[in-house]
């Protein structure tokens, strides 16, 4: 309960932040909005955790995962519907690269948590076989956007083919096996109330959170492109680097009570999941909410745009090749982790271009090493649904 009241009250205090930005120094109005907008992104998180357990039915729950991404899908619409270009691709390839770099990170993760807790040697992670279905998506996804990246334009038919990729992997996850919820804490309190309470407490949680949500996720970034141009910060990196803590933020608390209770797979699974939406539904999203906006029927991306896609491709091409086997190994992790690091520290183009050529050279070293592997993923993804295959 104190957990649930705190994230209220810093949800609460966004929306006064944003009643009273007129008045406010441009730095308070970054923090309270920013404060917020974690705030109700816990709140999001938890009551979907908690949906996905209630509710039943295809429909609600597509609904339910839809509101687990709002936070950032409201950002990255929002910069498309306005015709900000130059920051469409900002947050979604952030907070992309940052949950597949944690996903990837994980054994780095757990052999600290390990060692802290004086275990020798650390546990293994290892993936779920039905995680496939994640690792196979985003193959085809990273691979289809190739051709978006070469063309330098993301057109609406793009975003048709790519929101029909999520919809297919929301029906498909619906129908994987089921494994232990990772539902505690939070979500958790809200499944031990009386079962004539759950579903209201449930969708009124969700509903305000995401009132809360569109309220403030526009104005925050606009607060936070002032705060960056009044301390000479690059606007992309701003937003790139700044807004997936904030929307991230509940996923990345959640995997690390995982890790910390022994199960890390369902962590790098839920990773892996937010990652999916934000190749699909994210980006799939952004030439629709361009057009709807004002603009033509293709986002035009110019090379900044294109050289953050191309980067944010090969993490993910390295991150599927690393997983194939469904064993995460820490060399794989140690060398992620380093580029992510790199290209935080050193945001230029140098560094992205060569962050790009030494995941992607790597990246295709290991999917031709593993290439017979690769047809249990697209086959997970795409074949005829049935359980999946041991991992192994």
């Amino acid at each position: 309960m104190r957990h649930l009241m705190t994230a209220s009250g810093c949800a609460g205090l966004g929306v006064a932040v944003h009643l009273a930005g007129p008045f406010l120094p441009v730095l308070l109005t970054t923090a309270g909005l920013g404060a917020g907008l974690i705030g109700a992104s816990f709140l999001l998180a938890w009551a979907a955790d908690a949906g996905e357990a209630v509710f039943s039915g295809g429909l609600v729950l597509a609904a339910v995962a839809l509101v687990g991404v709002l936070p950032e899908l409201t950002i990255e619409v929002h910069f498309a519907f306005i015709q900000r270009a130059d920051l469409v691709t900002a947050n979604l390839t952030g907070a992309t690269r940052l949950l597949l770099t944690g996903a990837i990170a994980l054994p780095l993760l757990v052999a600290f948590n390990a060692q802290r807790r004086g275990h020798t040697p650390p546990p293994a992670v290892r993936v779920a076989g039905h995680r496939r279905l994640e690792l196979g998506i985003l193959l085809v996804t990273a691979v289809f956007a190739v051709q978006i990246i070469v063309r330098g334009s993301l057109s609406v038919l793009d975003g048709v083919v790519l929101l029909g990729l999520y919809v297919w992997y929301a029906r498909r996850v619906q129908g994987s096996p089921d494994e232990e919820p990772a539902v505690a804490g939070v979500p958790a309190g809200l499944l031990s109330l009386p079962p004539s309470y759950r579903r209201p407490a449930v969708a009124a949680l969700i509903i305000g959170a995401a009132l809360v949500v569109v309220t403030i996720a526009s104005p925050f970034t606009h607060a936070l492109l002032l705060t960056g141009s009044s301390i000479g910060v690059d606007p992309y990196v701003m937003i790139q680097l700044v807004v997936p803590v904030a929307t991230e933020a509940p996923e990345v608390i959640v995997v690390a009570v995982l890790v910390a209770n022994r199960r890390p797979a369902q962590g790098l699974a839920l990773f892996l999941a937010s990652s999916v939406s934000q190749w699909t539904l994210g980006l799939g999203s952004l030439p629709i909410a361009y057009l709807a906006g004002g603009g033509g029927f293709s986002l035009p991306l110019a090379g900044r745009e294109q050289l953050e896609l191309a980067l944010t491709g090969a993490v993910t091409l390295f991150v599927v090749a690393a997983l194939a086997t469904l064993r995460p190994a820490r060399v794989d992790a140690l060398l992620a982790a380093g580029v992510y690091a790199a290209e935080v520290v050193w945001p230029t183009t140098p560094v992205r271009f060569a962050g790009t050529f030494v995941l992607a050279v790597f990246a295709l070293n290991l999917l031709l090493a593993r290439r017979r592997r690769l047809r249990g993923l697209l086959r997970a993804a795409f074949g005829r649904a049935h359980a999946a295959p041991p991992a192994g």
